[in-house]
């Protein structure tokens, strides 16, 4: 949160984007949370990105299990859903519902920072950074029940908007 003191500085513009194998894509869609409901289930931050010259998304969930109702936090990357933790998966070429190119199974991860920075227009912005992530891509063989690994694509996101819950 910014504070009306002379000795703080505001925090650095960031871009929202998101790099994904070295390629860099602008974030034009506000994220949304999706809360799944199932016991033992984490909620999930969603944004679905329009494609360049396309009628299909990239679909990055980013999944924080936070231990308290705020979202705010510092999270480390595990599988685990226990609290202090996040997944994070990235659909790629999807329809929004049920076809996509590749998907990934996540594989290691930076800390992901969530950040409460102020309100604009009587709703909360949030500053959302992952400075680098590992993301295994493929496939799951529903016949051999295992994930086939199509190889590696680094990926990064930076986020200040809001989050429709």
């Amino acid at each position: 949160m910014f504070s009306c003191s002379g000795s703080d500085t505001p925090p650095e513009p960031i871009n929202n984007e998101y790099e994904l194998d070295g390629e860099v894509f602008e974030i034009t869609t506000e994220m949304y949370w999706v809360a799944i409901g199932n016991q033992g289930a984490v909620d999930q931050l969603r944004l679905l990105e329009p494609m360049l010259d396309s009628d299909l998304y990239n679909l990055i969930i980013l999944s924080p299990k936070s231990s308290s109702s705020s979202l705010e936090g510092t999270y480390i990357f595990s599988k685990t859903g226990d609290v202090g933790t996040y997944n994070l998966e990235f659909v790629h070429a999807t329809d929004g519902q049920s076809e996509s190119q590749w998907f990934t199974n996540g594989d290691s991860g930076d800390r992901l920072e969530i950040e409460l920075m102020g309100k604009q227009d009587g709703r909360d912005v949030y500053r959302i950074t992952l400075s680098s992530f590992t993301l295994n891509y493929g496939y799951w063989d529903y016949l051999a029940s295992k994930w086939v690994s199509l190889g590696q694509k680094p990926f990064k996101l930076t986020y200040e908007g809001f989050i429709s819950f």
